[in-house]
Order: structure tokens, then C-alpha cells, then sequence
């Protein structure tokens, strides 16, 4: 029997980014192409992220960053996503004032689970020497 995985995790550099301006629509549909690329959000109203199918997302990995002065929403279509505290979310928010500008967030999927890796929960004071 072996031990190799079946399923390599491993990062490839990011390939993208694209950024929400202040007034772009509520809504972004991801496609598995969509693997690799940074999303930031800089929308001041309510910014849902959809996620595509788990099963179509083996080995893909999306970045998440919110800049912008409202919540921003990471939906599974059909999915369940692993994050802390919590094991069958259809979706992660950065959504009380605590965790807005400055929120970052991988997920990673192995075709059967997005994982969630909260990088920043943001709204940190940051000073400048």
C-alpha cells in the first residue's frame, strides 16, 4: 500500500489578479480557469464570491483579499467548505466590522472539499516607523 497522495496540493505561482472596483456589481462567478488568481475586493456594497463546482476544482486554489468598506461572501455552488470551527459550510464571510478591510482568505480544492485558510481577519492597525 502507498502513501503517495492522490491528490498533489501543492501552489503554483499566482497567475492573475483581478480587482472589484468600488462600484462593480455584487457578484462574481469563479470558473476552475480562475485557478491561481488573486481577487481583490475593493466594493463598498455587498460582494458575494460564487464558487464553482468542488468536483471540478481538484488541485485549484483561489486568493481572496477585501480592501473595500462592505462584506465580502465566499459561496460553494453546491460544495461544502472546511474552515475553523466549522466543518460543512456552504460559505466563509468576512462580515462583522472586525473582519473587513484587510481580510484574506485561500481556499484550496481536492475535488470533494474546498479548504478555507484565513489568512488575515483584517481591520489591523498597521504603523509605519
Amino acid at each position: 500500500m502507498s502513501n503517495a497522495p492522490t491528490v498533489l496540493m501543492n501552489l503554483v505561482p499566482l497567475v492573475r489578479a483581478t480587482c472589484q472596483s468600488a462600484t462593480d456589481a455584487t457578484a462574481t462567478t469563479i470558473t476552475p480557469d480562475d485557478s491561481g488568481t488573486l481577487f481583490v475586493d475593493r466594493s463598498t456594497s455587498a460582494h458575494t464570491y460564487t464558487l464553482p463546482a468542488v468536483a471540478d476544482c481538484k488541485g485549484k486554489h483561489f486568493l481572496f483579499v477585501k480592501v473595500g468598506t462592505a462584506n465580502m461572501v465566499i459561496a460553494g455552488a453546491t460544495a461544502k467548505i472546511i474552515a475553523m470551527n466549522n466543518a460543512a459550510a456552504a460559505s466563509v464571510a468576512f462580515s462583522t466590522a472586525s473582519e473587513k478591510i484587510g481580510g484574506a482568505m485561500l481556499i484550496i480544492g481536492d475535488g470533494d472539499y474546498y479548504y478555507a485558510f484565513n489568512i488575515s481577519a483584517g481591520a489591523n492597525t498597521v504603523t509605519v516607523a
